[in-house]
């Protein structure tokens, strides 16, 4: 054997055994990283649930098939203050408590239907606690946000048309099942 050869491939076991220990092989799920955020597995599992009851998979694709959690994740950490950071967080870690507190369960194990009647009766009720009500209202207009620029939505249910568009100045009877499109 060369010289050479041997050192090249020595330098190519040790490259690899130094970068083995950051490849992760385990099967648990490792949560999103950001940059100002720090979240665990489990509240990120909780966020998706509260955007699948939010927008639940019918004949189009719900919240969390088109990764709308996501969305949310990185409005809050981008484009929140650090207040309006810590209010969210507080409210997402006060919420599991306090629905097992007045439901006997965990969020995330209930069914859909239960999930929704107690996300429909903490938005009404005006006894829930002010960081669970704000971290729910910011979860559901974000999460109306973060469906409605999908590429999903934004190309199969409300197709945009370039500007300027077929300018019409007829009268038209808007049929109910056409898709429309309200920018135009």
């Amino acid at each position: 054997m060369k010289r050479r050869t041997a050192l090249r491939n020595i330098g190519l076991v040790t490259g690899g055994l130094l970068l083995m220990p950051s490849c992760n092989f385990s099967p648990d799920r490792v949560p999103i990283v950001l940059n100002k955020l720090q979240i665990t597995t489990d509240e990120e599992i909780l966020l998706e649930s509260i955007v699948d009851t939010i927008l639940p998979e019918t004949d189009t694709p719900g919240g969390v098939a088109l990764k709308v959690q996501n969305f949310i994740w990185i409005q809050i950490d981008d484009c929140a203050s650090p207040e309006q950071q810590a209010s969210f967080l507080s409210g997402l870690r006060s919420f599991n408590p306090l629905v097992r507190e007045w439901y006997y369960d965990d969020f995330v194990s209930l069914d859909a239907e239960k999930r929704l009647e107690i996300l429909s009766s903490l938005l009404e009720a005006e006894d829930t606690p002010k960081p669970v009500y704000d971290f729910l209202n910011t979860t559901k207009h974000t999460s109306v946000w973060g469906y409605k620029n999908t590429e999903y939505y934004l190309t199969k249910l409300m197709p945009y048309q370039l500007v300027p568009g077929a300018f019409s100045y007829r009268t038209i009877t808007i049929n109910p099942n056409e898709k429309i499109n309200t920018n135009a």
